[in-house]
């Protein structure tokens, strides 16, 4: 898991709307709540003393050792439905198969399944981060575990044109949608609203966050869109992989919503809205930034990357009295040399001034957006 530094984050607090609580409650089936396949009263969680106090060792008795990995992804994937792929393959590596003698006379065996889960996955509530960089086109999800903020996932996004931009800043998730209907804003009043549905242009969920603006995060009816490299599409909410915006409701649903129980709702196609709670909104932060480039590192090593300045705030654009400025940071060489210095300790690899300075001016003025330039890369090509 990817530890970052510890990371402050502020609400913005705005007037809450009127508008009511709309839940409905219904009977609903074993069909109907799909449940894991591990019954959660044969789970028995201790402290694995051999990997330290930062896991727990999950151990239950199995029925079949057929498909013995998709036992643990589904039981991941009901404790923590965000949690990435990459990361149930780590814990899948741990798994371990035991066998207990129970009937000593007639030789009847149990069959247990034990493996080791990070301990932040099974916080009851947990408290996340929802941040999206703009030019990027992506959002990182975070979770705030002990004072550290651990990335989670990254996700691909559509966000606002230019002509509807979507803005910067602080704010909270604060209603929920599931099966939302849609009208086109420019659309003739008369004109009935999308139905809800696939064909819908939110897709089958909403998370809303600006109560100043009414954008929000959703899904799509046009998936393909986030496989564009340039996803500056909407009318200023955010887009979402389908697939990502249904493990999100799941998520919210079963973890974020505490004061009632509303978990009926990750299989449900009912139209439904509920408004969190004060408590339940700190839970869940979301930042909202604007960033022209940034400085990473991957299995190739060091790297810069450039993003589009999609709404050419850098070129003298206004920005509207919703944004924070605060939040915006531009391909500038102060603030490349700054991040590159801050994220590489001098006795790391690091460059001098005399070598870094003419590699990044010249990047900044001649480089192709959303590529990678690898350090060693461009050491190497200067000698």
């Amino acid at each position: 898991m990817k530890k970052l530094r510890k990371y402050k984050f502020f609400a913005v607090f705005a007037v809450i709307f009127t508008a009511a609580i709309v839940i409905t409650r219904v009977d609903y089936s074993q069909d109907a709540h799909q449940s894991t396949k591990i019954a959660e009263e044969t789970v028995q969680t201790v402290v694995n003393t051999s990997t330290g106090a930062d896991y727990e060792k999950i151990s239950f008795p199995i029925e079949s050792v057929d498909d013995i990995d998709g036992q643990i992804e589904d039981y991941m994937h009901d404790q923590f439905p965000i949690i990435s792929e990459n990361e149930i393959q780590v814990i899948i590596g741990s798994k371990e198969i035991s066998k207990k003698l129970v009937n000593d006379t007639l030789g009847d065996v149990d069959v247990y399944l034990s493996f080791n889960v990070p301990k932040h996955y099974l916080v009851q509530h947990p408290v996340m981060l929802w941040e999206l960089n703009l030019p990027e086109f992506t959002s990182r999800i975070y979770q705030i575990y002990n004072n550290d903020t651990l990335l989670i996932d990254v996700w691909p996004n559509v966000i606002g044109k230019p002509s509807t931009k979507t803005y910067t800043g602080h704010y909270n998730i604060f209603r929920l949608r599931n099966w939302p209907s849609w009208k086109d804003p420019d659309s003739d009043p008369l004109e009935p609203a999308t139905p809800p549905g696939p064909g819908n242009p939110l897709g089958l969920f909403a998370a809303h966050y600006d109560e100043s603006s009414l954008r929000y995060f959703h899904g799509t009816n046009k998936n393909y869109l986030l496989k564009s490299e340039y996803r500056s599409l909407s009318h200023g909410c955010v887009r979402n992989d389908n697939g990502n915006i249904d493990k999100m409701k799941r998520f919210i649903v079963k973890k974020m919503v505490f004061s009632q129980d509303i978990s009926w709702w990750a299989n449900s196609k009912k139209s439904m809205m509920y408004d969190l709670t004060e408590e339940e909104k700190q839970n869940f932060p979301v930042r909202i930034i604007y960033k022209t480039y940034d400085i990473g590192s991957d299995s190739n090593g060091d790297y810069i990357i450039f993003f589009k300045d999609v709404y050419s705030y850098s070129t003298g654009a206004k920005w509207s009295k919703f944004d924070e400025e605060e939040l915006m940071t531009f391909s500038t060489l102060e603030n490349i040399k700054a991040e590159y210095k801050a994220k590489h300790k001098p006795n790391q690899f690091q460059l001098s001034d005399e070598r870094l300075i003419p590699i990044i001016e010249s990047l900044i003025s001649n480089h192709k957006d959303y590529e990678k330039y690898y350090f060693t890369d461009l050491v190497n090509s200067q000698n």
